[in-house]
């Protein structure tokens, strides 16, 4: 043993000894434990989690987590009981209560109770464990001495395992994304009024949280095959693009039972277990699905009673549920408030602009998740597969996964990908009537508009379709759900099924599992291109086999497509034209088009033209990126989906984007030929951190970085302005709170998994912690950190700490 595995082995008998004192009761000599777990930390903060059993990996687990982000799942915890309006008041226009109403008129406690007692004993021990371990760090630390943003909070204590399985209800279930839209149903007759009929005069309703074109959660995912593999193993890349703050970011662990579980990845925050990550024989990732996780149903409602509606020529009586909230009040004190949550047989009532209840229609919503029960199983399957074929049966067992497509890759060299996502079980009678009146019908087709399913509640022909081993659940069966296996790789980035690879077509599926022989996206279609150039100059270089430092240099290339496609057209349009007019301005083009044709097109911190080229993209629609028009001259082209559209458009239009561009950076004094990193940043406690990346939406980045609001935690926060004719700038430039967050390139080699990665925001939420950016200032430099996955290299970690928890039941 070298001298440094020597200090380790020093070192974890100091610690042990060290916590076996301090975990001692005060009443005993000895300590008394039901729980024992041995916690490694590594560099950059790692948890690596060492137990006998399932308890007791919960158990440390949840008090490595609680170290890092305890008050993130105290908040969510909160929430998913049905009290944020006892705490924290009615909300900014009663968002609280409303939350509250629906979470107790949906009974999300008491379905995830019901759920435990029938979940696995692992699982269930499991859950236990984590919450026990979560609770015996407050207790150690002290609610007071917390350091995270609700230390001394009143509403800090101890949680349960059904708190842990009712905050993952909420993940799971697409329906809370809806929960106002839910609280806010009310009968014509109590309201006082008579509202317009569905469907009728403006809307500005926006889809639901599920939709990752709507509020960004997307992703990258990858799998190499050994055709295209350097070492002839699989190969992975893993790039969600989630939130950088509050529940829905990451935390990074490894979780080991000798003999029985070894796996390393990540999870969301309060979540036990890994969602995106690698075992010995199999790796995986997941991308946000875009098919349908909801139909809408629009009822008949029986003439005088707006709360009967009319279903195959009957009548149905809709269900009223009496919910009470505490509401805390400006002096603090609680008033109980009392609202009535409706329901039909497909779910509850809703209320969205242009649909409101009204004398003769209401609308109704059926979830594919509300009856999900799987997803912890599925997970734990995937975590102990030991080949491609269990990977696949875990799927086939449990049904899929609530919203996301999978993406894994073995170490013998095989790539799958399958969109498993619960998806509503139509008859192929149904969905005909469905598309003939998209065409036909002004509700189905304002509803299509916003990416939203409608269908006449009133006709049983519409009702989901029972398969073989799926309950009652009404979701398409696994084995009819796209997926396809490959030598070569196979990718998603959240578009549709349709497109897994850059010449293979996945087609003849279920519409609401996504569209087929439609335009794809920019990132989409640069996805594509990087994995399909086999070209000696490409990404894989002149073998056409990937190696690992070769993937990681291609994800965070930071190319991006619309400058690949249309950059040195526009730049040759603009060196013809000084100048153009925008509105009553003539703008001078002359420096604008000398910086872009500098700009070495991709979106580093160093990139002098990046800044251009994205607010002149911004200029444009979102329906410019995907057809002919005022951007692209030639149109999509469903034969050739990564190539078209494109061409730049004929015309002085581009120019006139251009020319709008200059004159609002000009107009707030910020240099044409001004660095990415000079605008692009995030804000960690004080520290201001350059970040590089770009819209993948708009500019086909596939490192796509953004800014989102935190709506997931009651951290308060103020976004800065954007400016106005802009997209993207705002007073603060360009800050980022979303996008590339874990961030891992896998390998399997003879020596067995290996891996490098990033979590992009950091591993702790705690400021004062080393770890609170130290992987922020790696990520904004692109320096990769080795993933310790060997035991010999855990154990060699230069910054390696070892401790044990114990606690009781």
């Amino acid at each position: 043993m070298g001298q440094r595995g020597v200090f380790s082995m020093v070192l974890i008998g100091s610690v042990l000894v060290l916590t076996g004192l301090i975990s001692c009761h005060k009443e005993s000599k000895e300590p008394v434990s039901d729980y024992e777990a041995t916690i490694r930390r590594t560099s950059f903060g790692v948890a690596h989690i060492l137990a006998d059993d399932w308890g007791d990996l919960g158990f440390g687990e949840g008090y490595a987590f609680a170290s890092d982000h305890a008050c993130d799942l105290a908040d969510q915890v909160i929430r998913a009981r049905g009290k944020r309006a006892k705490f924290f008041g009615p909300g900014k226009n009663n968002r609280h209560l409303e939350t509250d109403a629906a979470v107790k008129a949906l009974m999300i406690y008491e379905r995830a109770e019901a759920e435990l007692e029938t979940e696995d004993n692992r699982i269930r021990e499991w859950l236990e464990g984590y919450a026990a371990g979560y609770n015996q760090y407050l207790v150690e630390t002290g609610h007071n001495k917390l350091k995270g943003w609700c230390a001394g909070a009143d509403w800090l204590g101890e949680i349960s395992a059904v708190d842990l399985a009712a905050y993952q209800r909420l993940i799971i279930e697409g329906l809370s994304s809806l929960h106002s839209a839910i609280a806010l149903a009310k009968p014509p007759l109590a309201q006082g009024k008579k509202v317009r009929e569905p469907g009728a005069g403006p809307s500005s309703f926006r889809a639901p949280l599920i939709r990752e074109k709507e509020v960004g959660l997307g992703s990258n995912g990858w799998a190499i095959g050994r055709d295209r593999s350097a070492s002839g193993g699989g190969m992975l890349v893993a790039n969600p693009h989630y939130p950088w703050r509050g529940s829905n970011r990451y935390w990074e662990k490894h979780l080991t039972i000798p003999g029985e579980l070894d796996v390393y990845g990540v999870q969301l925050v309060g979540v036990p277990g890994v969602a995106v990550g690698f075992n010995r024989y199999v790796g995986w990732t997941h991308t946000v699905s875009a098919g349908e996780r909801f139909t809408f149903y629009l009822l008949k409602l029986v003439p005088g009673d707006p709360t009967r509606y009319h279903y195959d020529g009957e009548e149905r009586s809709m269900e009223a549920r009496t919910v009470q909230i505490s509401v805390r009040q400006e002096d603090g004190t609680l008033t109980v408030v009392e609202r009535t949550i409706w329901f039909s047989h497909y779910g509850p009532i809703v209320s969205m602009s242009g649909f409101e209840w009204s004398e003769d229609l209401a609308l109704t919503v059926r979830d594919s998740n509300f009856a999900n029960t799987e997803s912890r199983a599925l997970w734990l399957k995937l975590a102990m597969a030991t080949s491609m074929e269990a990977v696949k049966q875990a799927h086939a067992d449990h049904g899929g996964f609530p919203w996301i497509n999978t993406i894994a890759a073995s170490a013998d060299g095989r790539a799958w990908y399958a969109d498993s996502a619960a998806t509503p079980n139509l008859t192929r009678e149904a969905l005909s009537l469905w598309l003939s009146r998209r065409e036909s019908d002004e509700s189905t087709k304002i509803m299509w508009d916003r990416g939203l399913v409608l269908l006449d509640g009133s006709d049983s022909r519409f009702e989901w379709q029972m398969a073989d081993g799926q309950g009652s659940r009404g979701v398409i069966p696994f084995r009819e759900l796209p997926q396809i296996e490959r030598r070569d790789y196979v990718f998603n980035a959240n578009d549709s099924h349709w497109v897994p690879h850059a010449t293979a077509r996945l087609e003849g599926y279920s519409p609401l599992t996504g569209s087929e022989r439609s335009s794809l996206s920019l990132r989409s279609r640069m996805n594509a291109t990087v994995l399909g150039d086999l070209s000696a100059s490409g990404p894989s270089g002149s073998d056409g086999r990937f190696t690992r430092n070769e993937l990681a240099r291609a994800i965070l290339s930071n190319r991006g497509l619309t400058e690949e496609l249309l950059r040195k057209q526009l730049v040759a349009r603009c060196e013809d034209h000084s100048t153009v007019t925008v509105g009553l301005d003539s703008v001078n083009l002359v420096g604008a088009c000398q910086v872009l044709a500098a700009w070495s097109g991709r979106v580093d911190l160093e990139s002098r033209g990046a800044v251009l080229w994205r607010e002149t993209m911004g200029q444009f629609g979102r329906a410019a990126l995907r057809q002919a028009g005022p951007l692209f001259a030639e149109p999509f082209d469903e034969s050739n989906p990564i190539e078209t559209p494109r061409g730049l458009a004929s015309g002085n239009g581009v120019l006139v984007r251009l020319g709008q561009a200059v004159r609002l950076l000009e107009g707030e004094g910020i240099a044409l030929d001004v660095s990415l990193g000079e605008l692009q940043h995030t804000m960690k406690g004080k520290r201001r951190v350059s970040i590089h990346g770009g819209q993948g939406e708009y500019e086909g980045v596939l490192n796509y970085v953004r800014l989102v609001p935190n709506t997931t935690t009651l951290e308060s926060e103020i976004l800065p302005s954007l400016i106005p004719g802009s997209r993207f700038l705002t007073t603060a430039g360009y800050p980022i709170t979303n996008g590339t967050s874990f961030i891992m390139v896998l390998e399997y080699t003879d020596r067995g998994p290996e891996a490098d990665a990033m979590l992009t925001y950091s591993q702790s939420g705690d400021f004062s912690s080393p770890h609170f950016l130290d992987q922020t200032d790696r990520f904004s430099v692109k320096k990769w950190r080795a993933v310790r996955f060997e035991r010999d290299d855990i154990l060699a970690d230069p910054e390696l700490e070892v401790f044990v928890v114990r606690g009781s039941l």
